[in-house]
C-alpha cells in the first residue's frame, strides 16, 4: 500500500493518477473539510475510464500537522511520497510555510520510522539549493548560504529537507528530489494556471530573470523511478530547461496566439509596484498579487542542472514547448 500526502495539490493529483493507472493500491491524505473536487476533474481530463481510477483512490482524514492522524493514516502502509507544502512568497504566511513545510514533515518523518515505512520519496525544491551568485550551474552539491535575499519559501523547503536528512541518519531509507519550477494543469488558480491566465489576456511585460522548469509528468515519473529503484541517501535536481522569462512568456504566447511580451520591467519599479501591493494587502486583508519576495525571486538568474538524474536512469526530459502545450490543453478540458 502506498500513502499520499499533499494529493490535491499539483504533483500529488498527477502523482496518484499515475499510481493508479499503473495499479498500485493507493491512499492519499485529506485535510479535513476538504473534498478532491479538482483532482476528480484532472482524472477525467486524463482517464477514458472517468470515475473509475479516481475510484481506486482511498481519501483518509489527516494532516501532515497531526501526527496522530498520520500514524493512522499509515496503517498498513510500506511507501509514502510526501507531496504535501505549502508555496507562497507572500511573507503574511511564512509562519503557516514553516509550519507545513518543515514540522509537517518531520512529522511524516516520524511517522515513517514509527511505522517502520519501507521507503520516503520527498518533494522539496531547487529552492533549497539556494540561488546562481555569478551564473554557476547548480547542481546537488550545493550548499545552502544563509542570505536575506532567500525566500520564506526556500528557507521552509531547506528546513524541511534537513528533516528528511535528519530521518535519513536514523536509519529511514528516503530520496529527495529538487525540482525545479513546476509546470502543469493542476487544481491552483495560480502557477501554470496563473500565468496562462495572464498572457491569454494579454500581459506585455517582463522581467529579466532566469530559471529553470519542469514538466509535472517528469516530477511524477522520477519519483516513482526512485522509489521503486534501489538508490537511498540521495537528492536529485529535476530539470528540463533553463530559460529566461522572456523566453518562458514567450512560448506560452505562441501557443495561446498571443503577442509576444515586449516591455522589460525594472526592477526598482517592481518594488515599489509590490510594497504597494503587500500595503493594499493589509489594508484590505487579503493576498497581495505581487510580493517583493516575488520581485526578488523573478529577478534572480539561477541555472540548474539535471545531470545526475539523466545520467542514473538514463532518462530525457519533456521540453517546455511540449510541456506549455499540453499543460494548456488539459487547463481548457478542466473548464469543460
Amino acid at each position: 500500500m502506498i500513502l499520499v500526502t499533499g494529493g490535491t495539490g499539483l504533483v500529488g493529483s498527477h502523482l496518484l493518477y499515475e499510481l493508479t493507472r499503473r495499479g498500485h493500491k493507493v491512499k492519499a491524505l485529506l485535510r479535513p473539510g476538504k473534498k478532491p473536487y479538482e483532482t476528480r476533474k484532472l482524472f477525467n481530463c486524463f482517464s477514458a475510464a472517468k470515475e473509475h481510477l479516481i475510484d481506486q483512490v482511498e481519501w483518509v482524514e489527516g494532516d501532515v500537522l497531526d501526527p496522530f492522524s498520520l500514524q493512522q493514516a499509515m496503517q498498513d502502509v510500506d511507501y509514502v511520497y510526501h507531496c504535501a507544502a505549502i508555496i507562497s512568497f507572500n511573507p503574511r504566511e511564512l509562519k503557516a510555510m514553516i509550519a507545513v513545510n518543515v514540522d509537517g514533515t518531520a512529522n511524516v518523518v516520524n511517522a515513517c520510522l514509527a511505522n517502520g515505512i519501507k521507503k520516503l520519496c520527498h518533494v522539496s525544491s531547487i529552492a533549497s539549493l539556494g540561488q546562481s551568485e555569478k551564473g554557476e550551474m547548480i547542481d546537488e552539491n550545493a550548499k545552502w548560504k544563509t542570505s536575506r535575499i532567500n525566500s520564506g519559501y526556500a528557507i521552509s523547503k531547506y528546513g524541511g529537507e534537513r528533516e528528511v536528512w535528519r530521518g535519513i541518519e536514523e536509519g529511514l531509507n528516503a530520496v529527495i528530489v529538487n525540482p525545479s519550477v513546476i509546470i502543469g494543469a493542476g487544481c491552483h488558480r495560480k502557477a501554470t494556471n496563473r500565468l496562462f491566465h495572464n498572457i491569454e489576456n494579454f500581459l506585455p511585460y517582463y522581467i529579466s530573470g532566469i530559471n529553470g522548469y519542469v514538466d509535472v509528468r517528469d516530477v511524477v515519473n522520477a519519483l516513482i523511478l526512485l522509489m521503486e529503484s534501489s538508490v537511498k541517501g540521495e537528492r536529485f535536481v529535476l530539470n528540463s530547461e533553463n530559460l529566461s522569462l522572456r523566453e518562458f512568456f514567450t512560448k506560452v504566447a505562441d501557443i495561446l496566439g498571443k503577442p509576444h511580451p515586449r516591455i522589460a520591467l525594472n526592477g526598482r519599479l517592481m518594488n515599489v509596484i509590490a510594497w504597494i501591493d503587500e500595503m493594499r494587502g493589509r489594508l484590505t486583508k487579503s493576498a497581495p498579487l505581487l510580493t517583493r519576495e516575488n520581485v526578488r525571486a523573478s529577478m534572480s538568474k539561477s541555472y540548474y542542472s539535471a545531470e545526475k538524474f539523466k545520467t542514473a536512469f538514463n532518462y530525457s526530459f519533456i521540453p517546455m514547448t511540449e510541456s506549455l502545450t499540453e499543460a494548456f490543453r488539459v487547463l481548457e478540458g478542466m473548464k469543460k
